[in-house]
């Protein structure tokens, strides 16, 4: 690749970090109409869709006498920058030190946008490359939403393969734990703190029991390939009473639950539900209630799919070292993909630093080097 084109993709990565899509705080109206804009001067027809504040762009590139569709998706928003005086450069000043562009997105994920933007570019104006192209660049992300990827999926055509934007090149991702969040509330009586006789039922002691009880559950010990950290269960809020003098009669917590593609979120419930109702036969006063906010399947790639040899191969070429397959701990939009029964490539890119916390940064030596390795692994796939 020239050095033109790879001045190109740093100057537009820095456009992007310049363009705030905090989630919560910011529209990704802006951000949508940049790359809007830039696809429109490749020549391509590019489409806005979503809602008004959380707008994702989607374009679909046809070759002649294409058989395949390859798909890159890509977020648009952002965490927050927390305090930014904290930082050391402005988060969106999109600041070049040495080898390392710093500001909020570099890594999560507006360099993917960029690579993704120009890799199409590169590969529609190549002869060699026998397959359509599906973009998407999805709103509404970080904070767990998924609305642009929902909206997307609506949109988007059956594809071979399917690569997502997150950074990181000492690994091939594959695949991701799925999701289940849950809100378990405990229930007691209220009365005086100090009183000697009505002394009530404390929900928060209860919820200690409950708590005490889940984090010992047999689904956790479950291990399996690709996926040897196992499953986790966090706790990871709580709220509970409404007067220190005052006996709560309500305590309430948020479970994080992060589980493997053999496990189902049906069955996870179940074992909760199972473990409280023991408690319940140990202690009469216990009465719980639980909601189920949201769940979202697990998922691993195919294995023997030629394309993950391709992009292994290609990839280990470039860096003259080995490049594992793994998988994420955290979910993605792949987890929400995965239901098309794509092959997903969950995560491959530049060298990265501090994603969601203070000075977050990509390594830009990289950006000509994934754009190749990208390229090159589509064009032999696509000649298949």
């Amino acid at each position: 690749m020239d050095k033109k084109t790879s001045l190109e993709i740093l100057k537009f990565t820095q456009k992007l970090i310049q363009t705030p899509s905090q989630n919560g705080i910011n529209s990704e109206k802006n951000i949508a109409k940049l790359i809007f804009t830039k696809l429109k001067t490749f020549g391509f027809q590019p489409r806005i869709i979503g809602p008004k504040n959380h707008p994702s762009v989607i374009c679909l590139i046809r070759k002649p006498k294409a058989k395949k569709t390859i798909w890159l998706e890509s977020c648009i928003d952002t965490v927050s920058t927390g305090d930014i005086s904290r930082w050391k450069y402005h988060p969106f000043e999109a600041r070049i030190e040495g080898n390392k562009l710093y500001g909020r997105g570099a890594a999560d994920s507006k360099t993917g946008v960029a690579i993704f933007s120009y890799l199409a570019k590169e590969l529609y104006n190549n002869s060699f490359f026998k397959a359509n192209i599906f973009l998407g660049f999805d709103s509404d992300e970080q904070g767990g939403n998924f609305t642009g990827i929902k909206k997307i999926l609506k949109y988007a055509p059956k594809s071979e393969v399917c690569i997502l934007g997150y950074q990181g090149r000492e690994e091939i991702s594959i695949g991701a734990r799925g999701w289940l969040r849950l809100k378990i509330t405990t229930l007691g009586k209220s009365s005086h703190t100090g009183s000697r006789y009505n002394i009530g039922i404390n929900a928060i002691h209860k919820m200690e029991k409950v708590i005490d009880r889940l984090l010992k559950i047999s689904f956790l010990k479950k291990k399996e390939k690709f996926f040897e950290y196992g499953p986790s269960l966090n706790f990871s809020l709580i709220k509970g009473g409404i007067a220190i003098n005052i006996v709560p009669d309500v305590c309430e917590v948020f479970v994080d639950v992060r589980f493997l593609p053999s496990q189902k979120p049906k069955v996870i419930i179940k074992e909760i539900i199972n473990e409280l109702e023991k408690i319940k036969k140990e202690d009469k006063e216990l009465d719980f209630k639980i909601d189920v906010l949201q769940k979202t399947e697990a998922f691993l790639t195919e294995l023997k799919h030629p394309f993950i040899g391709l992009l292994k191969k290609s990839a280990e070429n470039v860096f003259k070292k080995e490049i594992k397959l793994t998988t994420s701990g955290a979910g993605s939009v792949g987890n929400l993909i995965s239901s098309k029964n794509n092959l997903i490539i969950n995560g491959f890119g530049c060298q990265f630093g501090n994603v969601h916390a203070l000075n977050e940064w990509v390594n830009i030596e990289d950006l000509p080097k994934i754009l190749k390795i990208y390229k090159n692994s589509l064009i032999e796939f696509t000649k298949k």
